[in-house]
C-alpha cells in the first residue's frame, strides 16, 4: 500500500495531468515557452477566489494590474467579459479577474485569463504522455537508489562506518 506521502503525490500528478490535458492549446503554449522569471505571485485573479494568492504567468494583462491587484478581489458583476467557456457542461462567460485557467473550449482574450503557472514552469519543456513521465521518474529514482546504495555497500566494505 502506498505511503501518505506517494497517496498525495500521486493526487497532485493526477490532478496535474487533468488540468493539463483540459487546457487550452495557446495556454499550453505559453508554459512550454516559459521561465521560472516568466511567473508571478499576486492575487488579481480574485473573482470567485478571493485574497487566494497564486501563481500566474505575468502576461501583459497582468502587468497592467500590477499594483492594483486589489481590484480583481471585488467580484463586480459588471466586470468585462474576455471571453466565454464551458464549464461542467454548462456554458458561460470569463469575466475580467475570474480565478480559473482557460480549458480548450475557451474563446476570447486567453491572455486575460488567469494562466497558472509555478516557478517550476521552467522545467517543462515539451508535452508528453504521463505514462512515460512516470516511467522516467521511476527510472530515474532507481538509478538515484542504485549510486546511493553502491556507495553505502562501498563504504561497509571499505571498513568505513555507517
Amino acid at each position: 500500500m502506498p505511503s501518505p506521502r506517494g497517496r498525495s503525490l500521486l493526487r497532485a500528478a493526477s490532478r496535474t495531468a487533468e488540468v493539463w490535458w483540459r487546457a487550452h492549446p495557446h495556454y499550453k503554449q505559453m508554459v512550454l515557452e516559459a521561465s521560472e522569471g516568466d511567473t508571478v505571485r499576486t492575487i488579481l485573479f480574485g473573482y470567485g477566489w478571493p485574497n487566494a494568492p497564486h501563481r500566474t504567468l505575468q502576461t501583459a494583462f497582468v502587468q497592467q494590474w500590477f499594483g492594483h491587484e486589489e481590484r480583481g478581489q471585488e467580484s463586480r458583476p459588471d466586470e468585462p467579459v474576455v471571453g466565454r467557456t464551458v464549464i461542467g457542461g454548462q456554458p458561460m462567460p470569463v469575466l475580467r479577474f475570474m480565478g480559473f485557467p482557460p480549458n480548450f473550449e475557451a474563446t476570447g482574450d486567453i491572455e486575460s485569463m488567469d494562466l497558472l503557472a509555478g516557478q517550476s514552469v521552467g522545467l517543462v519543456h515539451e508535452v508528453k504522455p504521463a505514462g512515460q513521465i512516470v516511467g522516467e521518474l521511476v527510472a530515474e529514482a532507481r538509478q538515484i537508489i542504485s549510486q546511493r546504495l553502491a556507495g553505502l555497500v562501498a563504504t561497509k566494505t571499505s571498513g568505513g562506518q555507517l
